[in-house]
C-alpha cells in the first residue's frame, strides 16, 4: 500500500508479520511519538505505550486488531511522559493482573512514583531478554542514550530494532519511512546533537547495536528506517558531534542551532588557512547562507594603540578610520574595557556609513591572549530576532573572526613595517628627497614606460654653488639648513609629476616624464627666479644667498638607459659650473 494512501488517524499499519505500528500523528508536530505492538496472542507486547494525549488514538487502533486485555508486556524503554503517562489510562481499563511493565531498573525507580502497582520485569534481572510465549526478545544496553537506564529492544524472528530515541529525528512533515538514507540523516542531526552527550557514547551504543543483524529501524521518534538505509545512517550517526547543550547554553531552537554547529568546523577551517579578511569573511557568509541572516562581517581593529583601521567582508582596502582613536574608546568602552557585547541599530553607530538600516551585533575583537584589540561587527537583517539562540550562536561565531582578524592585523602591521623601512631605504634622511637607491630603481620603471609609450623624459642634474664655501663659513649646521630649503624649493616648484633625487653633498637629480630638454629649462629657469626672489636664508644677522647651476638632457637625444642620462646632464652642469655658475646648459 502507498504510504499516502494510509490513514495515520484511524488505522494501525502492519510493518511486519504481525507487528504494527499503532501511533498517532500529532497536527504540526515535528517530534512525533511511535508505538508499536506485537500481535503474539494473550502475550503481546506493546512498546512505548504513548501520552495522555495520544493513547486514545492508539487505543482504538489496538482494538482493531486484538482486545486490549491481550497486552500482557508493556516494553517502556525510558521514563519519559511522551511514552508513559498513557499507561494510567490504559491500567485503569485492562487493570494490572497478569502484566508486566518492561524495563530497566534505572527506569523502574522513576515510574513506581506512579503508583500503578503493576509488576516491573527488570531486564538487567532476566539476562536481558524476555520470552514471551514462542518469541524471545533481546535487549542491547545503551547507557547515556539518552539517559543512564537507556535500551532498545531486538526481535532476532523479525530482525526489527525497537531503537526508542536512537535513531530518532525531528521532520517537518509525518512520513512513517524515511524517504532516503540522506534527508533523513540530516533530520536526525538537530534531534542527536542534543539529545545524545558525546560522539564516544554514541560509538559505545551503536557498537552494541551492531552486533545484531538488523533489517528494520522502528524509533520512537521520526520515521521508519528500512535496511538499505541503516548502514549509511550508522557511519554518519557515528562521525556526528554531540552533546550540544555543552557549547550552547539556553536554547530552545536546537534545528537552528544544529545546522549552524554542523556548519561550525568549515568555519574554523577557513579561519586555519588563513588568506584575508575579506576572502575568509566572504566565505563565512556563503557558509552561513540560509541559517543566519548575516550580511556583512566589519571590524574596527586598534594598531599599535595609535589608530584604528577599517575590516569588511566587501572591501579588500584596508582603510585607517578618520575618527580619532579616543573618540572611538570613549564611545564604547563597555566593549573595550569590560568585553561586553550588544545589539544596537546601524543608525546609532557612527564610524561606519551603511547604505540601510542593519542590526549590529558589537562584540570584542581579542587576540590570542584574551586582549581587547579592537571591536568586532556583525552585520544582520534589521529586525534581527535577539534571542538566546541568536546570541550563543553570534558568540560562537565570534572565535574564528577573531582568529581572522588578528592575521589581518598583524599582516597589515607586517606591511607598513615594510613600507616604514622602504621609506627610510629609499628617502634621503636630511631633506625627506628621494635618494640614489631610489633613482636607480624608479628609473627603471620610467625610462621602460617611456620607451614602450614614446613619450620623452627629461634629465635635470643640479649644483649649488659654492657649497663648500657655505659649510667652511657658517659650519655644516647651516649647510644642512641650505640644503632643506633647496630641495623644499625644488619640490616645490616643479611639477608633481617630476621626480627630485638628492644624489649626495650639494648635488640633485630629476627626472621630467613627458617634456623635452626646451621644456624642461623653463621649469627650471622658474626654480632660479623664486631662488633669487625668496631663495636667502637669514642666520642671527647673516643674510645668506646662493645659486645653483643644472645640465640638462633627455631621452630624445640620450637614450633610455639612466647611466647615460646622467653623463650626458653631468657633462652639461659642469660646462655650467666652468663657464661662471648660476645657469642652466641644456644643448
Amino acid at each position: 500500500m502507498q504510504e499516502s494512501a494510509i490513514n495515520y488517524i484511524n488505522d494501525p499499519v502492519e510493518i511486519a508479520p504481525k507487528i504494527w505500528w499503532v501511533g498517532h500523528v500529532l497536527d504540526g508536530d515535528p517530534f512525533q511519538c511511535h508505538v508499536y505492538l506485537i500481535d503474539n496472542g494473550k502475550e503481546s507486547v506493546l512498546f512505548d505505550p504513548g501520552s495522555k494525549l495520544t493513547w486514545p488514538y492508539t487505543r482504538k487502533k489496538i482494538l482493531q486488531l486484538m482486545p486490549l486485555e491481550n497486552i500482557k508486556y508493556i516494553v517502556c524503554h525510558h521514563q519519559d511522559p511522551d511514552i508513559t503517562s498513557g499507561i494510567t489510562d490504559m491500567l485503569d481499563e485492562i487493570g494490572i493482573e497478569g502484566r508486566f511493565l518492561v524495563t530497566h531498573w534505572r527506569v523502574y525507580e522513576l515510574l513506581e512514583h506512579y503508583d500503578w502497582g503493576i509488576d516491573f520485569y527488570e531486564i538487567q534481572d532476566n539476562g536481558w531478554k524476555l520470552k514471551a510465549g514462542d518469541r524471545t526478545f533481546n535487549f542491547i544496553f545503551t547507557p547515556y542514550m539518552h539517559f543512564p537506564g537507556a535500551f532498545c529492544t531486538y526481535d532476532p524472528e523479525t530482525k526489527i530494532l525497537f531503537s526508542s530515541d536512537i535513531f530518532g529525528g525531528f521532520t517537518k512533515e509525518f512520513h512513517l519511512y524515511a524517504k532516503d538514507a540522506k534527508s533523513y540523516f540530516e533530520s536526525m542531526v538537530p534531534f542527536h546533537t542534543h539529545y545524545m552527550p558525546s560522539k564516544q557514547i554514541v560509538n559505545h551504543g551503536l557498537d552494541n547495536i551492531e552486533k545484531y543483524e538488523i533489517d528494520l529501524i522502528a524509533p520512537q521518534h521520526g520515521s521508519i528506517i528500512k535496511k538499505e538505509m541503516i548502514p549509511y545512517i550508522i557511519k554518519h550517526l557515528r562521525e556526528l558531534e554531540c552533546g550540544i547543550y555543552l557549547e550552547y547554553e539556553g536554547v530552545k531552537d536546537i534545528e537552528f542551532v544544529s545546522k549552524f554547529d554542523e556548519n561550525l568546523s568549515k568555519i574554523f577551517e577557513v579561519a586555519a588557512y588563513f588568506e584575508s579578511f575579506q576572502t575568509d569573511t566572504q566565505k563565512i557568509l556563503n557558509i552561513l547562507r540560509g541559517i543566519l541572516p548575516l550580511k556583512n562581517i566589519q571590524a574596527l581593529a586598534l594598531i599599535d594603540n595609535d589608530y584604528f583601521i577599517k575590516l569588511d567582508s566587501f572591501s579588500s582596502e584596508i582603510l585607517e578610520c578618520d575618527t580619532k582613536k579616543d573618540e572611538v574608546l570613549k564611545k564604547y568602552q563597555d566593549i573595550i574595557d569590560d568585553k561586553e557585547r550588544y545589539f544596537i541599530s546601524s543608525k546609532e553607530f557612527k564610524f561606519i556609513k551603511f547604505d540601510k538600516e542593519y542590526t549590529l551585533y558589537l562584540f570584542p575583537l581579542l587576540d590570542y591572549d584574551k586582549r581587547v584589540i579592537g571591536i568586532g561587527i556583525f552585520v544582520l537583517e534589521k529586525g534581527f530576532k535577539q534571542n538566546n539562540e541568536a546570541i550563543e550562536v553570534l558568540k560562537k561565531l565570534e572565535i574564528p573572526i577573531n582568529i581572522i582578524a588578528k592575521h589581518e592585523t598583524e599582516i597589515y602591521k607586517m606591511e607598513n613595517e615594510k613600507k616604514k623601512i622602504y621609506t627610510m631605504a629609499i628617502t634621503d634622511s636630511l631633506t625627506g628627497l628621494h635618494n640614489r637607491y631610489y633613482l636607480n630603481e624608479i628609473s627603471r620603471i620610467e625610462l621602460l614606460k617611456s620607451k614602450r609609450y614614446s613619450y620623452p623624459i627629461a634629465a635635470a642634474y643640479l649644483d649649488i654653488d659654492h657649497f663648500k664655501n657655505i659649510n667652511d663659513t657658517y659650519g655644516h649646521d647651516v649647510g644642512d639648513i641650505v640644503l632643506k630649503q633647496f630641495a623644499h624649493l625644488i619640490k616645490n616648484s616643479v611639477r608633481e609629476s617630476d621626480l627630485v633625487f638628492r644624489l649626495g653633498g650639494e648635488e640633485f637629480f630629476i627626472l621630467m616624464p613627458y617634456v623635452d630638454k626646451n621644456e624642461a629649462q623653463s621649469i627650471i629657469e622658474r626654480t632660479r627666479e623664486i631662488l633669487k626672489k625668496n631663495g636667502c636664508i637669514h642666520i642671527g644677522k647673516e643674510k645668506i644667498c646662493y645659486t645653483f647651476s643644472t645640465g640638462i638632457t633627455d631621452t630624445l637625444e640620450s637614450g633610455y638607459n639612466l647611466d647615460d642620462l646622467i653623463k650626458a646632464a653631468d657633462k652639461r652642469l659642469y660646462e655650467a659650473k666652468t663657464t661662471g655658475r648660476d645657469k642652466i646648459i641644456y644643448h
